[in-house]
């Protein structure tokens, strides 16, 4: 780490050894045993795992392991509590008890020091439902490090005092009206259709009952469905540090694996929509249909387009009735004119999480205008076929219908 890093506060990344050491600590294998009867924390893992392609900050969820989930950051860990409730609201002596929530995290913060990651280890207790109002509950909720003398009281039974008890506060957190059992459902569907606008809500409900058959398998250390192993081929990994992380393996939920059952998002780089069809995925033109929002429908659509322009183009090379510079020249105005409507949406602040279904119809919807670029009459000013052009040039690298 730079002087520059340090003094901008930048956090240091977590050593290999610590990685280890994480990977390797006590833990109850309780939850693993009865994880059928945690429906709802597997939710709540499939909605923490739906974050790392959003904030990129985190490298896995870890079902069961020390806690219910164990979150791995690039730079901390965090250990979560989760807990349901059934009906009235949960006070700081609720969470305080014998065998709660705030046990369980100061047994993990034991466990953290031993293992030498307590430094940089938070600890939060995710509780569905709200909190009381009363004034010891309030305090403790909104900042734990200023927690009463009463609270502190019934923690320090737990083992820890003094500077540790200090500690161990101004590293909890607590994150009461977790999304309910009821909601949580439709909360992670509806975040889902945030990061893929173009998916169905068909298709969406599809994904999500993948996402937690994976979850499910990661509390249980279990092999996913035969079918999901399928797509992940390449088995789960964090980090690219396979051998690390063998004790917990079939517990983690990875960025790579999410990626691998997952359509792109906006954020893939191009880079990563190369890798993916290099794979045999799919093709880099269906790839990057989707990373901007494109439709099932309007991808066939381009796909057709593709396919019909590419047999007319080789008709016409072996007529000799297109050059090269021809098509160079075609490419190049449909680019422009693709720039254009591109700009045009982001101007109207229409079509921005969905680029590709404004360019790709828009230049459908005005046969005129399309067909016009066709100055040469390469494809006989057929502006489906001139359209299909510009999905070949997209499959080429060419073109990312409206994202870089």
């Amino acid at each position: 780490m730079s002087p520059d890093d340090l003094a901008e506060g930048v956090p240091e990344a977590i050593p290999e050894a610590e990685l280890a050491a994480f990977a390797a600590m006590k833990s109850d294998p309780t939850g693993i045993v009865t994880f059928d009867r945690f429906l709802w924390q597997a939710k709540m893992a499939v909605r923490t795992w739906l974050t790392l392609l959003v904030k990129g900050e985190t490298l896995a969820v870890v079902c069961e392991h020390v806690e219910d989930l164990a979150i791995v950051g690039r730079s901390e860990f965090c250990f979560a509590q989760l807990k349901t409730r059934d009906r009235g609201s949960w006070s700081a002596a609720k969470v305080c008890e014998d065998g709660h929530a705030v046990q369980r995290l100061v047994e993990s913060y034991v466990e953290a020091e031993k293992a030498g990651i307590a430094s940089r280890s938070r600890f939060e207790a995710w509780l569905e439902g709200p909190p009381s109002t009363d004034s010891d509950t309030r305090t403790f909720f909104d900042d734990p490090s200023a927690a009463p003398e009463s609270v502190k009281k019934k923690i320090r039974v737990f083992g820890i005092t003094g500077k540790r008890l200090a500690d161990f506060l101004g590293r909890l957190a607590i994150r009461y009206q977790q999304p309910a059992r009821q909601s949580v459902d439709d909360m992670n569907i509806r975040l889902m259709g945030v990061i893929w606008p173009g998916l169905t809500v068909g298709q969406l409900e599809t994904l999500y009952g993948s996402l937690l058959e994976m979850a499910q398998a990661a509390q249980s250390a279990s092999e996913p469905p035969a079918r999901l192993r399928e797509l992940l081929r390449a088995g789960q990994e964090v980090d690219g540090r396979a051998s690390i992380w063998e004790p917990i393996a079939r517990q983690a939920l990875t960025e790579a694996s999410l990626r691998r059952l997952c359509p792109p998002v906006p954020t893939d780089t191009l880079e990563d929509l190369v890798a993916r069809a290099a794979n045999g995925e799919a093709s880099l033109l269906e790839l990057k249909l989707v990373r901007a929002g494109a439709s099932s429908a309007t991808v066939q659509a381009a796909l057709l387009a593709r396919a019909d322009s590419d047999i007319s183009a080789t008709e016409s090379r072996v007529a000799g009735s297109m050059t090269e510079g021809e098509a160079d020249a075609l490419e190049q105005r449909l680019l422009s004119m693709a720039t254009s409507i591109t700009a045009l949406a982001q101007v109207s602040g229409s079509a921005l999480a969905r680029p590709a279904e404004f360019i790709f119809h828009n230049l459908m919807a005005n046969p005129a205008n399309t067909s016009g670029l066709d100055v040469d009459g390469i494809y006989g000013k057929d502006h489906r076929l001139v359209v299909g052009h510009l999905c070949g040039v997209s499959d080429k690298c060419r073109y990312a219908w409206g994202l870089s």
